[in-house]
């Protein structure tokens, strides 16, 4: 144990003495005094007509003795602005011009001083963290500050801009349009793209009026397209370019504007008052000028106030640092005191404080900042508003327990709240509390939205506990919705919409035969829809519950979480998203049946190949033959090969690789025999790889792959199809004539009785369903007889676009469609459709593939073979009988000549 503790003890020394402690060598205010440092720019001064040495010098030793209570502070007066401060000084207040404002502060920063600075107006401001600068900014002349420290805190964080500025007011700030284009690497103020209109405040009425339109209406979005823009607005004329913007859609929520209200008196000013015609979803933040008119400025009182401000923030630093010293020892107060920087960064936040509460004479220019807050509104708003409205306040009851209120609504727009977000001084900048735009960076602000939804897997699975409410929901539109939520920032309740089976929303149903055809807006009686007794498998999606349409179009929720057909989106009465799935149709049949492989012996060769090789071997055998008897040389001639019969049995032979008793000795025999059997390696080499082929992939007969092949095949007569589908009423608009003859020749079914997948199976009958809706049909199947018995058609036809449902007059439409999109690129979409909806099984794809090279030769393979044979032993005994035949019938000749 003791040994431990000594290595413990010496290898705590050597890392005290081999890794460096940074010593901090700023005297603490216990025991040296602050060190300030006082530059007024003498040459400035002139320039300004004033000389304030004097006033300065009077004014701080004034407040150090009446108002340092701990400590002390040493002040050094300069009056030559380029002078450089030793790093023993704390701080330093300057009063000189914009450019050696910046000048001084980039020296001062190798020694770390605190920089307060008074200087010109149009100045972009030091960093906020390191120095407080203080502009001398004019009654009625600020906007050019105040656009300047917009952009250098970071108030709008805009790329581009355009800017509607009264002609008076840009007369009368020259400098405006450099501040508002102004960038700066040092403050990372990054440069803007501006779009600069001046109005004509003297035009008045319809003139004044059709100049703003105009002007505006270049900026006016497409319906189809959504364009994120920024507005900056200094002009009396606000209520007008309010109320035109309006007409022209343009304050939706990719638009950020910016509106400075020149109202002398901003208790005049109600933005409810102005707002009253928006929708919700805007973006829209007002300046309320707040300068008092009877304040009177001057510099000394300034300089004054910043003074109190920093001799009041030394003095409490000490009344601090005495507190801590006194709790501990020597030791521990010389490791944790204050360094340098954390003492200026102590003092400026205390500073900061104290001007924000007690600072008056330089506020007389003073802004405050209002925005709206406008995303969801009307869902926490919804009893103001004329319609059906929950009582209940649990989540997913039906939607049958809603009642109508029609309250008496005020003048306000219940779309709206304003928030006061901070103000503006000369002194101390922008003093904000929340985001200009809080919904451009929070968007929903974790507000609770409701959503109605219904049970259709795989889009939208609703599990429920025993008392009916939802207790999870899954499926690719649910999935789609959490995503939403997540990346929105809003919390949500599910509503379900308990409908009658009946009371469907079919968009334009048309049916043949035994259906009826069903307008647009029609709650169907149930013998139309007999479907839903007996559910089919799969799922559709063009035939909504009436219900859901209903509560959409009253816009009582934000979203319709239900996978809804794209049809005709400018004839309904909501709006669609940008589809989140396409589903194709296709068809399903009878699995075709293997060809007949009793014949598998002859199928490496087609008839023509067989033709021309017995061609050849009746051709080789009597050329050998004539080749062998016509030798001139008598040895030469081989016995074996001297009538065609023999040479018949030897090219035979040596096509089925017996080989040969004889070889011609002749060269003209030897190169025929030799060309024969190059022949017959070649023939046997590719006839044996065939046949391997052949028996390890069957082949199949003829079946339909495509739609326009159902007139060859006679033995399918029954045409199936699902009642209620996109393809009927695509059908009625396409060219295609093949659709139309299906059409009118099909039966529509409505539930799996009528289906009749038994006839599919047996061949006489084919359907057309979506192909994801056919393949779990054909998995059914396959899990339950461990077989294939259908296939499905090679073409898919009819895209059918799926998307969900919005109000018609919703606001987010374009940022749903925005959020969607991204899902899209990231893959997620894909990622739940494959989660969600089926994939090819073992009588599709790789599985199907697989099966095949796992092919076991059986019987129906070898009866070929086995036949072969049986077809040799009968031809070998029909030629015995005959050759028996043949000689008895010799033998008898000959007995009748020997008898004669």
């Amino acid at each position: 144990m003791r040994s431990s503790t000594c290595l413990l003890l010496l290898l705590g020394m050597q890392l005290f003495i081999l890794v460096p402690i940074e010593a901090n060598d700023f005297s603490s205010f216990l025991s040296a005094n602050a060190s300030l440092a006082v530059v007024v720019d003498q040459e400035y001064m002139t320039m300004r007509g004033e000389n304030i040495m004097a006033h300065v010098e009077k004014i701080l030793s004034d407040i150090i003795r009446e108002n340092l209570r701990n400590g002390g502070i040493n002040v050094k007066y300069f009056t030559w602005n380029a002078v450089r401060l030793k790093k023993d000084f704390l701080a330093a207040i300057t009063v000189t011009d914009c450019e050696n404002t910046w000048k001084f502060y980039k020296n001062t920063q190798e020694n770390s001083i605190l920089l307060i600075a008074i200087t010109d107006s149009d100045c972009p401001r030091l960093p906020l963290n390191r120095a407080l600068m203080i502009p001398i900014v004019e009654n009625g002349d600020e906007f050019p500050q105040v656009i300047l420290d917009i952009k250098v805190q970071q108030i709008l964080n805009w790329k581009t801009a355009v800017v509607f500025v009264d002609q008076t007011i840009l007369d009368d700030n020259s400098v405006l349009v450099k501040s508002i284009v102004h960038e700066s690497s040092t403050n990372h103020i990054s440069p803007i793209s501006l779009i600069l209109y001046k109005i004509n405040d003297s035009l008045r009425g319809q003139q004044k009026r059709a100049t703003l339109r105009r002007a505006l209406a270049q900026f006016a979005p497409n319906k189809h397209e959504e364009m994120r823009q920024q507005f900056l607005v200094v002009s009396a004329f606000h209520e007008d370019i309010i109320e035109i913007g309006e007409t022209l859609n343009m304050f939706h929520v990719g638009n950020q504007w910016m509106f400075f209200v020149l109202d002398k008196d901003p208790r005049n000013f109600d933005p409810d008052a102005v707002t009253i015609n928006l929708d919700e979803g805007a973006n829209i933040a007002f300046a309320l000028n707040e300068t008092s008119p009877d304040c009177q400025y001057t510099l000394n009182c300034t300089i004054n106030e910043v003074s109190l401000a920093l001799v009041t923030s030394i003095s409490r630093m000490t009344v601090e640092e005495e507190f801590i010293y006194g709790e501990i020892s020597d030791e521990e107060w010389e490791s944790i005191r204050f360094t340098k920087q954390e003492k200026q960064a102590e003092i400026l936040d205390y500073m900061k404080e104290y001007l924000k509460a007690n600072s008056k004479c330089s506020s007389c220019a003073r802004w405050r900042i209002e925005t709206a807050i406008t995303w969801g509104k009307s869902q926490e708003h919804r009893k103001f508003r004329t319609g059906l409205y929950r009582i209940s306040s649990l989540k997913s009851l039906p939607l049958t327990d809603w009642i109508s209120i029609d309250p008496t609504r005020d003048a306000k727009n219940r779309n709206f709240e304003f928030i006061n977000i901070g103000y503006w001084s000369p002194m101390l900048g922008f003093v904000c509390q929340e985001l200009a735009f809080p919904h451009i960076e929070h968007h929903f602000r974790n507000i609770t939205m409701d959503i109605v939804t219904v049970h259709n897997p795989p889009w939208q699975i609703l599990t429920k506990n025993s008392n009916g409410a939802i207790v999870k929901h899954s499926g690719i539109v649910m999935e789609i919705i959490k995503e939403l939520s997540r990346a929105l920032n809003f919390s949500y309740y599910l509503h379900e919409a308990a409908a009658l089976k009946e009371d469907y929303f079919l968009s334009s149903s048309t049916s043949t035969n035994e259906s009826v055809r069903l307008s647009t807006f029609f709650f169907a009686t149930p013998s139309a829809i007999s479907c839903l007794q007996d559910e089919l498998i799969g799922s559709m999606t063009f035939r909504i519950p009436y219900r859901v349409v209903e509560m959409v179009q009253n816009n009582q929720f934000f979203i319709a979480a239900v996978a809804a057909t794209v049809e005709d989106p400018d004839q309904k009465p909501f709006n669609y998203t940008i589809p989140i799935s396409v589903q194709k149709y296709s068809f399903i049949t009878r699995k075709p049946d293997e060809v007949s492989r009793i014949y598998l012996f002859t199928a490496p060769f087609t008839m023509e190949t067989w033709l021309c090789l017995v061609g050849i071997i009746l051709l080789t055998a009597p050329m050998l033959y004539a080749i062998n008897r016509l030798t001139p040389l008598k040895e030469m001639q081989i016995a074996g090969l001297s009538t065609i019969k023999s040479c018949f049995w030897y090219i035979f032979g040596a096509l089925l690789q017996q080989g040969g008793m004889y070889l011609p000795k002749a060269d003209s025999g030897r190169l025929v025999v030799g060309f024969w059997w190059i022949v017959v390696i070649v023939l046997v080499t590719t006839y044996c790889g065939n046949l391997v082929a052949f028996l390890t992939f069957p082949k199949f007969q003829p079946g339909v792959d495509y739609l326009n092949q159902l007139e060859r095949h006679k033995d399918i007569s029954q045409y199936g199809l699902r009642n209620g589908t996109f393809f009927e009423r695509y059908v009625q608009t396409t060219s295609r004539e093949d659709f139309k003859h299906y059409l009118s020749q099909a039966k529509i079914y409505g539930n799996g009785q009528e289906e009749d997948i038994e006839a599919v199976k047996q061949g006489q009958r084919i359907n057309i369903d979506w192909r994801i809706n056919l393949q779990l049909i054909v998995q059914q199947h396959f899990e339950r007889n461990k077989e294939c018995h259908f296939a499905l058609g090679k073409e898919s036809f009819v895209d059918e676009q799926i998307a969900l449902i919005v109000p018609a007059q919703s606001a987010y439409l374009h940022l749903v469609n925005r959020h969607i999109n991204s899902m899209f690129r990231m893959g997620f979409i894909e990622r739940w459709h494959q989660m969600n909806l089926p994939s090819a099984n073992k009588c599709s794809g790789k599985g199907a593939q697989r099966q095949v090279t796992n092919h076991k030769v059986n019987m129906d393979d070898m009866q070929g073979c086995f036949l072969v044979l049986l077809l040799g032993f009968t031809v070998a005994f029909v030629s015995g009988c005959f050759e028996l035949g043949y000689r008895r019938f010799r033998a008898s000749r000959k007995r009748r000549e020997f008898t004669n």
